[in-house]
């Protein structure tokens, strides 16, 4: 019996360690195809790279380095942040806001960086902007962007910070057929499956903090408490889920490694 409770607690323990210490330090990438018929031809094989949710804090900055590295090895097309750079209650100093700016800054895409507004990112607003100003992402913010790409037929990028004009940001002067939402929460998706959008792509979810396989992630999160996981079919819209980079309250993952996703364009037509 001795025995057995032994392996249990030894168990528990590496288990613990691992999820303390190795898995919530490293991450991975996920690559997805996109595969629309309402996607235009010239934007075969446009590669966008997705991250979120860094939630900074002082323990980060060594993983920047690498998580730069990775993104530029990528060689993306189009880069995309959905929100979250900041954790909630966090005191930064100059010194902090410089690091970020000198990391964003150091991503490379072909074409563009693109970001949003995450629900910690409010507290730090004025900064938000600065930092990504200074480091040549775009902010969009309940705004639209059509995106040509080797020809006269653009697609919508739709980036929101909540959901109030979104049937404005669908009309536009020049037609188009496909369109990606950015959002930060992903249970904003249930609404915006109702409009005419192709693709959303989210983050906040963390991945639940703690995935059971054949279960999923299980600890969830205000504003993604229906979608927590990867990918979700959603009436005619697709959702991508990354499952983020930092962490809340305590430094820790299990069997959910952070990571960045890649998509990569499938056209049809």
């Amino acid at each position: 019996m001795k025995k057995i409770l032994f392996i249990i607690l030894s168990f528990i323990i590496l288990i613990f360690l691992y999820g303390r210490y190795i898995e919530v330090n490293n991450f991975k990438i996920k690559e997805y195809t996109i595969n629309n018929e309402d996607i235009p031809k010239s934007f075969e094989n446009l590669k966008i790279v997705h991250f979120s949710d860094i939630l900074y804090n002082n323990q980060y900055q060594k993983k920047f380095s690498k998580l730069v590295d990775n993104i530029n090895n990528l060689k993306p097309d189009v880069i995309i942040f959905s929100g979250d750079l900041f954790k909630k209650g966090e005191k930064y100093t100059e010194d902090d806001y410089n690091t970020l700016k000198e990391s964003l800054a150091k991503m490379d895409a072909n074409l563009y960086k693109l970001a949003i507004i995450g629900d910690n990112d409010q507290e730090y607003l004025d900064k938000y902007q600065e930092i990504l100003s200074q480091s040549d992402f775009k902010l969009l913010d309940n705004e639209n962007m059509l995106f040509f790409y080797k020809d006269k037929i653009p697609i919508n990028i739709i980036g929101l910070t909540n959901l109030e004009n979104i049937k404005d940001l669908l009309e536009t002067s020049v037609p188009y057929s496909y369109s990606l939402a950015i959002i930060h929460e992903p249970d904003n998706s249930q609404s915006l499956s109702n409009y005419n959008i192709n693709t959303i792509i989210s983050g906040h979810s963390l991945g639940g903090i703690i995935k059971i396989p054949y279960v999923g992630g299980i600890f969830k999160n205000e504003g993604a408490n229906k979608y927590i996981n990867d990918y979700y079919k959603i009436n005619n819209s697709e959702l991508f889920i990354s499952n983020g980079l930092g962490y809340y309250k305590f430094n820790f993952r299990l069997f959910n490694t952070p990571s960045i996703n890649v998509y990569k364009f499938k056209a049809q037509k």
